[in-house]
């Protein structure tokens, strides 16, 4: 199995982005690192900011509908403010992909590569990680040999963005895995016995 280094970022979708980044910005001592508007395509997009206090990376996002609803406001109609994915950094996102597609896992879109200030970037989202669940997982590959970029691609950002957005418009409901494969356990549901006093 290929390493997994650690936790690069969790991104949250927030319904008002200039209240969040004060929150975290000038409550909580987080400093910005990296901002971008109108993410997206035509028919919808979103702005997001994004904020690190020590090692720690926040990535905030606030949809803007446009001839269709924003897949950041579709996310918070459906599960409120709050994580939308974590991504995590690997040494090799190629490796990483092909060991967890060779046990069922399905990738929303391709790897996609881009370049910051400081040098290149890969990113692949998963499909959410549970039936009725939004929350999906991000590979992030930010090692190259010696270079290492530090913050965010808008051109990888927007690809992103645009195979969630595929995937909101077909309205065909996806998992990470096959939940009804008969590779996947059953796990019998404990039935709860309320006592009546």
């Amino acid at each position: 199995m290929e390493q997994t280094t650690g936790f690069d970022h969790v991104t949250l979708c927030v319904s008002d982005l200039a209240a969040a980044e004060f929150l975290f910005a000038k409550i909580l001592g987080f400093e910005v690192i990296w901002s971008a508007k109108d993410v997206g395509t035509n028919t919808s997009s979103m702005d997001t900011v994004v904020v690190q206090r020590g090692t720690a990376k926040i990535a905030l996002m606030q949809g803007q509908d446009k001839t269709g609803k924003s897949q950041i406001n579709e996310f918070i109609e459906r599960y409120g403010q709050g994580v939308q994915h974590v991504a995590l950094e690997v040494d090799d996102i190629e490796a990483v992909c092909r060991e967890w597609e060779a046990h069922g896992v399905k990738f929303s879109g391709a790897v996609k590569e881009g370049r910051d200030g400081f040098g290149p970037l890969k990113q692949r989202f998963t499909y959410p990680l549970f039936p009725g669940s939004g929350l999906f997982i991000e590979l992030t590959q930010r090692q190259h040999g010696s270079e290492a970029s530090k913050t965010f691609v808008r051109s990888t950002v927007e690809s992103l963005y645009k195979d969630i957005e595929r995937e909101q418009i077909s309205r065909v409901e996806r998992t990470i895995v096959d939940y009804d494969s008969s590779s996947m356990p059953k796990g019998e549901q404990k039935k709860r016995v309320e006592k009546v006093s």
